[in-house]
C-alpha cells in the first residue's frame, strides 16, 4: 500500500522555485464530453475487455477546484465519466448516484450542468440519445445526506454511456475523494486538485496499484468573490468586489487498466483496499503574521466534543437501577474478578440488538426496561458500572473491520463507529471489555473490533493495540480401530478453544448436525452418542464428543491405503488464487491440531509411513508439524499441528503462504499402507 500525507502548508505564499513550476504544466483533459465519433467508438467497442466483464470503465475524470463566492468560498468538484456496456448484467451501471451534504447552517451541496448520452453504433453510423429529465431522482439518506441518482436511456450491449456533472459544495472540509478503481475494469481514471495556498488539507493516499501518474506542482491562483459591506442604513447590505491571488498547490494522479475489484478471503472492508484518495482539512491560514486556525482540532477537543454528546458523554453521566448492585461489587479485592463481575451483572440485564455504533439510542434506565440495546447503550453502560465499582474505566474508540482502518496521524472522530470499555490494572496492565456477545470470554473483542488500533480517551489518551488474546483453535482426538476392510470406527472428540469456543457455544444437536455436514462420509453412532451436555459458561472450552463410523470394503482385502487425517481433518485452503495484490487480514488468528490413535486389525502392519515433516513461514509467520510413528504392536500415533503466528500477511508474503497450506493439505492426504502379513 502506498500512504501519502502531504502538508499543503508548506506552500504559503513565498514558496515557488523552478522545479516545482514545471510540474504544473497544463495538461490536456484524457475525456471531452460529447465528442465521441464513429471511428473512435469503433476502436473502443473493438478492444477486448479485461475478464470478459460486463462492462467496464473507458474513462472517469475529476478535477477540483477552490472558487471565490459571496462572502466566502466553494468547492467546485467537475466529473466527466464514459462508460461501455457489454452485456446485460452491466446494466446497472447506466445509474449513477452521488451522495450530498447539508445542514441548516451552511446551506447544501448542488448538482448542476448534468448532461449525458447514451451512444449505439451501426455500421458506420453512430447514435447518440440524450439524458431525459425524468431519468434524474434524489431521496433522503438521512438528517444530513441526499442522494441524487440518474440514469442514461436506451441501455443495451454495445452502448457506450457518457456523463458529465458539476458539483458546488460549501463545505470546504468536504474537499471530494476519489475511488480509482471499481467493481468493473477501469481503463483510466485520473484526478486533478488545485488547492489555494491559505487551505492546507493532509491527503491520504492507498493504493496497491501503482500509479501512471503522481504528480505534484505549483501554478498561480486567482479567484475572484464578493464580500458584504454594511451601508449603515438599517440591514442593507451591499457587495464588494474582490481579487484574491496567490499560489495553489497542484496535485494530478492517474492509474491505468486496473482490474475490477473483488473481494477476496480474509479482508476487512473493501474501502480498505481499493485505489483512492481521501482528504481532511487541517487548517486555514489567509496572512502569514497571523496564526492559522486549525480544523481538525486535537483528541482533547474530541473528547469534549463527545462528553458534551447527549447520547455520549450524556448517556455516561446517567445513573442506572444497575448502579447499587455495580457498587457493591467494589468489595470483590481483585481487579480483573470485579471487571468480569459488573460485565456479568450487565449480560444478565440487557441483550445486543445488532446494531454496532458509539452513541446511544436512549437513556440507561429506558435501555434496562427494554432489556435490549445498541453496541453504545451496552458499552458505555457497562463503563459506568466498572467506575461505579471502584474501576479505572474508560472509553476506548474503534472502527469496526466493516467500518475500515484508522489512520493515526490526525484527530478524527469520524473514522470511528464503535465504543468498547477500557480497565486499567495494577502493574501497567489492561483489560478491554466487550458487552455485545455473552458467548465471548471477558478480555475478548468480538472479531469485528479486531482492526489494528482503537483510541484510549481520558487523561492517558493513546493508541492502544486491538490484537486479539486469543487465537481460533480448534483440536481433534480420536481413538479409532481399523477393520480389515479398511473401515474405521470409534471415539471423536473435538474442542474448540479462544475464539473457535464462541463460534460453537451451541446445543450440542447443533455441533452434531454441523460436524456431520463437514464429513457426510462419517456415520455418527446414535445409540452411543453422549447424552446433550449443559450449556458451558463464556469462558469454558466447547467439546463434542461421538462415536464414528466410516464405512470400508464390503471384504477384507490385504493392502489397505487408509488417510484417517484427511477424513477428520477441518483443514482446507483458503487461498485459491495463485496470484494475489493484497494483504491477507485474519481477525484471528487460525490454529488446528490433530491426535489419532489408530489400532490396526490383526496381522496387518504398516509397510510405508508418510515422512515426518516440519514447515516454517519466513520471519516466524507460522509452523505446521506432522509425525506419523509406530507407538506398538498393531498401534500408530498420527500427529498434526498448524498454527499462524500473525494476523496479517503482506502481498510479498502469500505465495509463501499459499504454499504452506498446499503442502500441509498434500502431507495429510498421504496414504498410510498396510500390508497383511
Amino acid at each position: 500500500m502506498y500512504l501519502s500525507l502531504l502538508y499543503r502548508g508548506l506552500l504559503l505564499l513565498g514558496l515557488t522555485g523552478p522545479a516545482a513550476v514545471s510540474l504544473a504544466q497544463a495538461q490536456e483533459a484524457p475525456i471531452k464530453f460529447g465528442k465521441l465519433d464513429a471511428r473512435e467508438a469503433a476502436a473502443l467497442l473493438a478492444q477486448p475487455t479485461p475478464d470478459s466483464a460486463a462492462a467496464e470503465v473507458l474513462c472517469d475524470f475529476g478535477q477540483s477546484r477552490i472558487k471565490g463566492r459571496q462572502d466566502g468560498f466553494e468547492l467546485r468538484f467537475e466529473r466527466t465519466a464514459r462508460l461501455l456496456i457489454r452485456r446485460s448484467e452491466g446494466y446497472d451501471h447506466a445509474t449513477v448516484r452521488v451522495v450530498l451534504y447539508h445542514d441548516q447552517e451552511n446551506g447544501r451541496e448542488k448538482i448542476s450542468q448534468l448532461k449525458g448520452f447514451t451512444y449505439h453504433l451501426a455500421g458506420t453510423q453512430l447514435s447518440k440519445e440524450p439524458l431525459k429529465t425524468e431519468a434524474v431522482f434524489s431521496r433522503k439518506l438521512d438528517e444530513h445526506h441526499d442522494e441524487y441518482a440518474f440514469t442514461l436511456p436506451n441501455v443495451r450491449a454495445g452502448a457506450i454511456l457518457e456523463f458529465t456533472y458539476l458539483l458546488t459544495s460549501p463545505f470546504l472540509f468536504n474537499l471530494q475523494d476519489w475511488r480509482f478503481q471499481q467493481d468493473i475494469p477501469v481503463r483510466w481514471s485520473e484526478y486533478r486538485v488545485a488547492i489555494p495556498a491559505f487551505y492546507s488539507y493532509k491527503e491520504l493516499t492507498r493504493t496497491y496499484l501503482p500509479f501512471a501518474v503522481n504528480e505534484t506542482g505549483i501554478e498561480p491562483y486567482t479567484t475572484s468573490y464578493k464580500q458584504s459591506v454594511d451601508t449603515g442604513y438599517g440591514s442593507s447590505l451591499e457587495s464588494k468586489n474582490l481579487t484574491l491571488s496567490t499560489k495553489a498547490l497542484t496535485r494530478r494522479w492517474v492509474l491505468k487498466d486496473a482490474p475490477a475489484f473483488r473481494p477476496e478471503t480474509h479482508m476487512s472492508t473493501p474501502r480498505d483496499y481499493v485505489s483512492r484518495v481521501d482528504f481532511e482539512l487541517e487548517r486555514i491560514q489567509f496572512d502569514q503574521n497571523n496564526d492559522p486556525q486549525f480544523q481538525v482540532g486535537s483528541w482533547a477537543q474530541i473528547e469534549k466534543q463527545l462528553l458534551k454528546h447527549e447520547d455520549f458523554g450524556g448517556f455516561l453521566g446517567r445513573d442506572s437501577p444497575l448502579k447499587a448492585a455495580a457498587a457493591a461489587l467494589a468489595a470483590l479485592p481483585e481487579p480483573v474478578a470485579r471487571a468480569k463481575a459488573v460485565r456479568q451483572l450487565l449480560l444478565g440485564a440487557v441483550v445486543y440488538n445488532g446494531t454496532p455504533t458509539m452513541y446511544a439510542s436512549a437513556a440507561p434506565r429506558r435501555v434496562l426496561e427494554l432489556r435490549q440495546g445498541n453496541a453504545a447503550d451496552l458499552n458505555l453502560l457497562l463503563i459506568a458500572l466498572l467506575k461505579q465499582a471502584g474501576l479505572e474505566a474508560q472509553p476506548l474508540l474503534l472502527s469496526t473491520r466493516t467500518h475500515g482502518r484508522t489512520q493515526t496521524e490526525l484527530p478524527v472522530l469520524s473514522q470511528f463507529n464503535y465504543v468498547v470499555a477500557h480497565v486499567a490494572l495494577p502493574d501497567a496492565k489492561e483489560l478491554l471489555l466487550d458487552a455485545t456477545d455473552a458467548n465471548l470470554p471477558a478480555g475478548l473483542l468480538p472479531e469485528n473490533c479486531l482492526n489494528h488500533q482503537g483510541r484510549l480517551l481520558g487523561p492517558n489518551g493513546r493508541w492502544v493495540s486491538l490484537a486479539p488474546e486469543a487465537n481460533h483453535f480448534v483440536y481433534t482426538q480420536a481413538k479409532l480401530a481399523l477393520a480389515p476392510t479398511g473401515g474405521l470406527s470409534g471415539t471423536i472428540r473435538q474442542e474448540y478453544i479462544g475464539y473457535a469456543a464462541a463460534e460453537h457455544r451451541q446445543p450440542v444437536a447443533a455441533l452434531r448436525q454441523q460436524w456431520q455436514k463437514r464429513h457426510p462420509d462419517w456415520q455418527l453412532d446414535q445409540s452411543k452418542l453422549p447424552p446433550a451436555a449443559a450449556a458451558t459458561s463464556a469462558e469454558s472450552t466447547v467439546a463434542l464428543d461421538l462415536q464414528a463410523r466410516l464405512a470400508g470394503a464390503e471384504a477384507p482385502v490385504a493392502t489397505i491405503y487408509l488417510r484417517p487425517l484427511q477424513a477428520l481433518s477441518e483443514l482446507s485452503n483458503p487461498f485459491r488464487s495463485a496470484t494475489r495484490i493484497y494483504p491477507v487480514d485474519f481477525a484471528v488468528a487460525p490454529r488446528l491440531e490433530q491426535y489419532l490413535e489408530l489400532t490396526l486389525p490383526p496381522g496387518y502392519a504398516a509397510s510405508a509411513l508418510p515422512a515426518n515433516v516440519q514447515l516454517a513461514l519466513p520471519d516466524n509467520g507460522g509452523r505446521f508439524i506432522f509425525n506419523a510413528t509406530s507407538s506398538g504392536p498393531e498401534k500408530l500415533t498420527l500427529v498434526s499441528r498448524l498454527q499462524l503466528n500473525k494476523t496479517r500477511y503482506s502481498a510479498q508474503e502469500y505465495e509463501a503462504l499459499r504454499e504452506f497450506y498446499v503442502k500441509a493439505l498434500a502431507k495429510i492426504a498421504e496414504p498410510i499402507v498396510l500390508q497383511r502379513r
